[in-house]
């Protein structure tokens, strides 16, 4: 009988690529890492599951075999275990979830705090990673909820708006637009600008936005393109540009950074919760997602500064 220890053992090395990665993701020696593979492969027949390829440890025809039953065992020895502690009333279970490096990073940590005061016994696992990699990784359920920049509207997913929040324009501490009221928007003509980098949601709504206030990319002097909200806020402190960022994201105080007085309505960031649509999620990931469509997650994002979106009702974005 195979050893479901030994299989997460063996998938973190087929995921990771080595011994050693493996070793330090399941925080064991390297060793105990081998070990455990050579157990494997002989209560296979001595089978060989890996093989060299460069510095990466890649599945043998038999390995590929094998994690892709190992992966099934694995998902219904985790389903066991959470339906047998869900007859003593208790919710178990992994979740992995995911965001981009934009204000997700702020939000989704501060509604997993709230949700992990009701269901302490939840592991989850939050991937930040490009809004791209993330889709595709919902489809192959590697996560199984994305807090999303952008409605998705794909057959067998399910995208609910949670609420918006407006895109402030900072400039560094001293420049001179800081000192004006209703700065107009054709002014960023003349001015140095860093954006998120192209295919970015974020991106798409600056650029949106701004072609809605008759200014176009093309018009703009882009001197820096990131996806990180850390090198963003550093290169504006920097003098490389100004830059828009959600709201979330500003620093409670800053002597270093201000934020521009542009005409008219602020640009609007849309946040909206995206999963594929399945009838046998597991209950702690349904758990979460009900929470994060719930009234103590409405609470938190309004505390976040976002505008809530409640019982379905749409909020309005950037006009």
């Amino acid at each position: 009988m195979l050893n479901t220890f030994h299989l997460r053992t063996f998938l973190a090395v087929v995921d990771m690529g080595s011994y050693s990665a493996a070793a330090q993701s399941l925080h064991l020696s390297q060793p105990a890492v081998s070990q455990q593979i050579r157990t494997l492969e002989e209560q296979l027949g001595d089978v060989r599951l890996f093989r060299r390829v460069g510095q990466r440890m890649v599945p043998t025809h038999a390995g590929e075999v094998l994690a892709t039953n190992a992966r099934e065992v694995l998902v219904l020895a985790t389903r066991a275990e959470e339906a047998v502690m869900g007859l003593r009333g208790q919710v178990v279970g992994r979740v992995t979830l995911g965001c981009t490096a934009n204000s997700g990073e702020v939000i989704m940590p501060a509604l997993l705090s709230g949700f992990r005061s009701q269901f302490p016994a939840v592991m989850l696992s939050l991937e930040v990673a490009p809004f791209e990699i993330l889709l595709d990784d919902l489809g192959e359920r590697e996560v199984l909820l994305v807090l999303s920049e952008e409605q998705q509207r794909r057959r067998g997913w399910e995208s609910h708006l949670l609420g918006s929040e407006p895109l402030m324009l900072l400039a560094p501490a001293g420049h001179s637009l800081l000192a004006l009221e209703q700065v107009p928007p054709g002014v960023l003509r003349e001015q140095l600008m860093i954006l998120p980098r192209p295919g970015n949601p974020l991106r798409r709504t600056i650029e949106e936005g701004l072609r809605r206030r008759s200014v176009a990319l093309p018009d703009l002097q882009v001197t820096l393109e990131t996806d990180s909200t850390v090198a963003t806020m550093a290169a504006i402190r920097d003098g490389l540009g100004l830059a828009f960022v959600p709201r979330s994201c500003l620093p409670p105080r800053s002597d270093s950074l201000g934020i521009v007085d542009m005409a008219g309505q602020p640009m609007q960031q849309l946040w909206h919760l995206l999963r594929l649509r399945e009838r046998n999620m597991p209950r702690a990931a349904q758990e979460l997602y009900d929470f994060l469509l719930g009234p103590a997650a409405q609470a938190i994002l309004g505390r976040l500064g976002l505008s809530v979106a409640t019982d379905g009702a749409a909020v309005k974005r950037d006009t």
